[in-house]
């Protein structure tokens, strides 16, 4: 093993450390000297990899988050293989799936917790800027999908794909907001249905007539 590939171990080994110990405990009471114990590594090795302990828990939220989301990634790559080869009843299966798992997503455990990793992810410069570049990635696929449904007949001609991708995520995740309320805490299902209902529309509505 090399240098480069040694280096590259240690400092993932340091993350998913790291990560775990977020998950179980919390970001507030992490300590790079616990980590470092964990890891079999020294804190001068820590503070080789990453500049601060600011860091070490934004890139190690990130990991969590995308380990979070990836169930998202899954259903994303059937929307666009569904879309590809012009399969609808799969294309809405996955849209479906997706509404789900965004909005399980933000009730896993202590609802705040997407607003505490965000949070500590925004805390670093560095992790914030490659962060949003690894979103914008998934936010352009998503955009994509949505155009090409359009183009199939499959939704709403005049739908703003980007304002309804901005409005969909903004609300999963804010639905921190209404944790706590006996009026408006909806299920993930509840929820999805009704966004199925804004997302087909005119169109949904128009080929069920017909059908």
């Amino acid at each position: 093993m090399n240098v480069n590939a040694l280096d590259s171990f240690t400092r993932e080994k340091i993350l998913d450390v790291a990560s775990a110990m977020i998950k179980e405990g919390g970001s507030k009471e992490l300590r790079v000297d616990e980590v470092a114990e964990k890891a079999n590594v020294d804190a001068a090795t820590i503070e080789y990899f990453f500049d601060s302990r600011t860091q070490l828990i934004a890139e190690a939220q990130m990991s969590n988050y995308f380990e979070m989301i990836e169930p998202h990634h899954l259903v994303l790559a059937r929307a666009e293989t569904a879309a590809a080869i012009e399969d609808e009843p799969g294309f809405w299966s996955a849209i479906e799936e997706n509404l789900r798992l965004a909005w399980c997503s933000g009730q896993v455990g202590d609802k705040w917790g997407i607003i505490n990793l965000l949070h500590d992810v925004w805390s670093d410069p560095f992790s914030k800027g490659h962060f949003c570049e690894l979103l914008d990635i998934q936010f352009e696929r998503w955009i994509n999908v949505i155009e090409n449904a359009k183009r199939l007949g499959w939704i709403d001609q005049e739908m703003d794909a980007k304002a309804m991708i901005t409005v969909f995520w903004s609300a999963s995740v804010g639905q921190v907001i209404t944790a706590g309320s006996t009026v408006l805490d909806l299920s993930p299902q509840t929820t999805r249905d009704f966004l199925m209902g804004v997302i087909r529309g005119r169109s949904h509505q128009e080929s069920s007539f017909n059908s």
